[in-house]
């Protein structure tokens, strides 16, 4: 994967834009952004709801768009909602490839997926600030540099 080691060694990553834009392809975004040093208030409707960092994503934001061609199945879950596990394999950091993951073992075990059909597949996990994207798919994603 081009850019595997640039976008896995940032913390500041952003997900948007996800969608399917052919039948049983997906692809989303990836933004690198900075993030103030400095915190400040967060004021909502009058309401001070604690401190916070801003974050730049302005147009000098590495983006990067990332497409599966096909996949066996992915989820989207909001960070806050990620259910940290000790058991399961993997390496990388904010872009991870599974060898053993709760999202393998339901996909073997709730879908028609294995060895045998489709064949040898993989569990891609993106770890960003407000998204976890989990993808199973028998094919590496094309990672291609917008900007």
């Amino acid at each position: 994967m081009n850019y595997y080691e640039e976008i896995n060694n940032e913390k500041n990553i952003f997900a948007s834009e996800l969608k399917e834009p052919n039948e049983n392809s997906f692809e989303f975004e990836l933004t690198i952004c900075t993030v103030s040093e400095k915190e400040e208030n967060v004021i909502i409707n009058g309401i001070n709801i604690g401190p916070a960092r801003r974050i730049n994503s302005d147009q000098n934001c590495n983006r990067f768009k990332v497409k599966f061609e096909n996949y066996i199945s992915y989820s989207v879950i909001d960070e806050r909602f990620d259910k940290l596990t000790e058991n399961e394999k993997y390496s990388g950091n904010r872009l991870r490839i599974y060898s053993d993951s709760n999202f393998l073992n339901y996909i073997k075990a709730d879908m028609n997926a294995s060895s045998d059909y489709p064949g040898d597949f993989k569990h891609y996990a993106f770890i960003t600030l407000n998204h976890i994207i989990n993808v199973a798919s028998e094919n590496e994603p094309e990672i291609i540099k917008l900007n």
